[in-house]
């Protein structure tokens, strides 16, 4: 499946394709907004917001890109993944860890407590598939399913509750590649919490050659917001960056990161996000926005960003990392391999998207991977 090479991403198909077959569907997963925010801030980079208010996780969802169009894609996909979440078109079953035979143990996934006993617990489950060689895996139905209604906070939750590893795409693989990517993406910024951990590496963007990337750059020193990029070399070997974006005018850090195994979109990724959080902040329109910001307070501290030119080459940050694909069946299958390699456990992934639909929703659940719940990225 040769891949549609876009700025800063790669698609299954071209966005005007994409969006022709959205357009129409909105109403039908409860969207029934979808707005452009770029001009509340200045940097120009677009940021989109879709909303969606019968939802049972977040009601505004974002969404970031090259070009508007892009911006626009991402935020209304990213509100559809919620939404086959909340609704998982699945038939669980009931049983305890230890009768199903699982390729994993239970403590491989992300638990909020570890004691002995959990392994007796009966628990949902629903049947997956492996990612390496497609034989159905059981995982359990709560790292699948994600509502914040109902008896989430009022029954035992046994695993950490996130978006990690949920995903949308024109294709069955173009989902799983993006919910890959973000599995690793969140295991490595769990093991490097710290911006200014030595995991982290800081790139010169002088040394940036991709034209998309230099134009993120341009619009954030035309701006005059102050940044900062890290690379995060990893034991997957897989391009991941963070950035960093804060002014006086705005002065709140705002973060964001990005993997990918071609460096310019995981760089890419991580700046767009760092300006689409700046931008959720100002709109306040996110549900989970901590209440408790002091901005004045905020704009006496400057974070004192790396001087730039202290940073290193991406070239130099990535050694051994990475690698360029044309076929994205062919960069699933090595990524997986990476993971697998990695952690001795297959990504497991579970469909949710109905066969009508046209597009692919998956949940990957990758044993051996941690998240943290919430937000990501320290600063």
């Amino acid at each position: 499946m040769s891949k549609v090479r876009l700025p800063g991403t790669h698609r299954a198909v071209d966005p005007e394709t994409t969006w022709a077959r959205l357009e129409s569907r909105l109403p039908d997963y409860g969207i029934t907004r979808v707005a452009e925010v770029t001009r509340l801030d200045i940097i120009g980079i677009p940021v989109f917001l879709a909303v969606r208010p019968a939802s049972e996780t977040l009601a505004v969802s974002q969404g970031k890109g090259a070009t508007a169009l892009l911006a626009k894609l991402s935020a209304v996909m990213e509100s559809i993944e919620l939404w086959h979440a909340e609704r998982p078109p699945l038939e669980p079953f009931a049983g305890t860890a230890g009768s199903l035979g699982l390729p994993y143990a239970l403590t491989d996934l992300n638990l909020r407590v570890r004691d002995e006993w959990i392994g007796d617990l009966r628990l949902a489950w629903v049947r997956g598939r492996s990612l390496a060689d497609g034989r159905p895996v059981p995982v359990p139905l709560d790292l699948v399913r994600l509502s914040y209604s109902g008896d989430h906070f009022r029954r035992p939750r046994l695993f950490e509750s996130s978006s990690t590893g949920l995903a949308s795409g024109n294709t069955f693989t173009e989902a799983c590649l993006h919910a890959v990517y973000e599995a690793v993406e969140r295991d490595v910024l769990a093991a490097h919490p710290s911006r200014t951990g030595p995991g982290r590496l800081p790139v010169n963007p002088a040394t940036i050659r991709d034209e998309h990337l230099s134009s993120l750059v341009r619009h954030l020193t035309d701006a005059a917001v102050e940044f900062e990029i890290t690379c995060i070399p990893n034991r997957f070997g897989i391009p991941t960056f963070a950035a960093f974006v804060w002014s006086r005018l705005f002065p709140i850090v705002c973060a964001g990161s990005g993997t990918h195994m071609n460096a310019d979109v995981a760089m890419s990724r991580a700046l767009t996000e760092a300006v689409q959080s700046r931008l959720t902040e100002i709109s306040a329109t996110r549900d989970d926005i901590p209440s408790d910001q002091d901005p004045l307070r905020d704009a006496s501290t400057d974070p004192r960003f790396r001087a730039h030119a202290d940073g290193m080459s991406v070239e130099d940050a990535l050694r051994d990392h990475g690698d360029r694909f044309d076929d994205m069946e062919q960069e699933l299958a090595a990524v997986t391999r990476r993971v697998t390699d990695t952690t001795g456990h297959a990504p497991v992934a579970v469909r949710l998207n109905e066969p009508s639909e046209p597009f692919s929703v998956v949940r990957v659940v990758c044993p051996g991977l941690s998240y943290t719940e919430g937000r990501t990225l320290s600063s």
